[in-house]
């Protein structure tokens, strides 16, 4: 990995970023730090209904270098395995090591964290290097920019207008900003999962004997039936000392005696005592009605994709789920966008005239759209392995799993390095600069001169609409 990238782009250029999620939050500071002028406006608050995620090692490797190895472990914990059970019995079928020595050579760890504390570290981050967040203010509408005046605008709820140089929309799976970029609106259908998201007080599961040796792991755990499977793990506090359990329950097809249904979006919250568990065996059982409630999230595809992650004007971009939907409840959706974030703002970093915001944006895109699609379907492919029906193919994956199990060996430890290199040893910065070293700076117009920029957000048309 290269060193932390201190570069000051030597045209400073207004952002406004649409999203204040983790996407949002990591670009606004990146971009900041390049001594570029970035406004966030984010619909709700700093803290938001949520729960764990699982971190990669291609995303602690970027958390570490922003924050420093100590304050980084405060809010993580590092997961030492994967055990997979029997959903219906319980049943131990395999384990997965995440061995120190495969974990170095990808120069990261694989940690749990909670989304409320990577959100936390990005908003110091961000706001520290000098970006503004507004937290609680809408967006209605998004106005990209004319031949004459290609500068973007979005209008507020409260009518006020905001006008900058570029607009990044980093707003979600129903991104308002795509509609405007694809001059579409979006086409989606269901792609056969609705998740449940539960977090529960592990003080609650510190008192059942057999829900205690799951609050104190280091572990994530994950449970395998028919159409249906849950993974969950114990979510550090500050100090690391864990508080809270986090449960992921994926549920397919309508096949698991659960209907199919809700939002795709991370705000429904869904009464636990709904959920049909009783494919699950009582152990499960006992954790999910620990929840006090659900949030439900349904996966949408989109048949046609995304092709374009800019619009025709060249200063409206997508990040994060709104460039790439990711699976709800995989491994990889924070560590895309962050991904994202440093790609973005590495390239910005040589920005010197207006002439390369076309290049940069068209290598943004190239270099992250193949990755994120390829670890979307990694999410994909992992949770319908889980949740198998019963079968042919269910009894040769717990068998596979059993031997893997029980035969760790140097043979064992190296292919499951070359299972995950090139997911996890990927280093966003150095894709950034390996692309700017063999074509971006041998542009022309790398070497003019920088040309003035008018006005910072101190000086930003901002007018208020007549409701009339």
């Amino acid at each position: 990995m290269l060193p932390t990238n201190r570069r000051l782009a030597a045209l400073p250029l207004d952002f406004l970023v649409i999203g204040g999620g983790i996407g949002g939050l990591a670009v606004a500071y990146v971009l900041s730090r390049a001594g570029h002028r970035v406004r966030v406006l984010e619909r709700r608050g700093l803290h938001v209904p949520g729960a764990g995620h699982r971190v990669p090692p291609n995303m602690s490797k970027i958390l570490r270098q922003w924050i420093g190895e100590e304050e980084l472990m405060k809010m993580s914990t590092r997961c030492v395995g994967t055990p997979f059970h029997h959903l219906r019995t319980g049943d131990l079928v395999g384990y997965l090591h995440w061995k120190p020595a495969v974990m170095a050579e990808t120069g990261g760890d694989f940690l749990m964290m909670h989304h409320d504390d990577i959100i936390q570290i990005l908003y110091k981050l961000a706001t520290g290097a000098g970006a503004t967040v507004h937290f609680h203010t809408e967006v209605v509408s998004v106005h990209p920019g004319s031949a004459s005046k290609p500068n973007p605008s979005v209008v507020l709820a409260n009518g006020v207008v905001v006008t900058a140089d570029m607009l990044i929309g980093a707003d979600g799976y129903k991104s308002r900003v795509r509609d405007v970029v694809l001059q579409e609106e979006d086409r989606v259908e269901p792609g056969g999962l609705t998740l449940y998201t539960g977090v529960v007080d592990a003080e609650a599961m510190l008192k059942d004997p057999e829900l205690r040796p799951y609050a104190l792991s280091d572990e994530w755990a994950v449970w395998m039936g028919p159409y249906r499977s849950i993974c969950d793990s114990a979510e550090p506090q500050p100090q690391r000392a864990k508080k809270e359990y986090f449960f992921h329950v994926y549920s397919w097809h309508n096949k698991d005696g659960q209907q199919q249904d809700g939002e795709e979006s991370w705000e429904e919250l869904y009464p636990t005592e709904k959920l049909n568990i009783d494919c699950h065996g009582p152990k499960v059982q006992r954790l999910i009605k620990l929840a006090p409630h659900l949030i439900r999230t349904r996966f949408m595809t989109r048949p046609d994709g995304i092709e374009d992650w800019v619009d025709a004007t060249g200063r409206i971009v997508l990040l994060g789920d709104a460039a790439h939907p990711s699976f709800p409840g995989g491994s990889h959706p924070a560590s895309m966008a962050i991904e994202d974030a440093v790609v973005f703002g590495s390239l910005f970093s040589h920005l010197r005239t207006h002439c390369q915001i076309g290049s940069f944006t068209s290598a943004y895109q190239e270099l992250r759209q193949r990755r994120c699609e390829l670890m979307r379907l990694a999410d994909i492919a992992n949770a319908q392995m889980v949740a198998m029906p019963d079968g042919p193919q269910a009894d040769a994956r717990d068998e596979d799993m059993r031997r893997r199990k029980d035969e760790w060996d140097e043979g064992t430890l190296k292919a499951q390095f070359e299972e995950i290199a090139e997911i996890f040893l990927y280093d966003a910065g150095d894709a950034a600069e390996e692309w700017w070293v063999n074509w971006g700076r041998f542009s022309e117009v790398a070497r003019r001169q920088p040309q003035g920029v008018a006005g910072g957000f101190g000086n930003v048309t901002t007018v208020t609409v007549s409701k009339e």
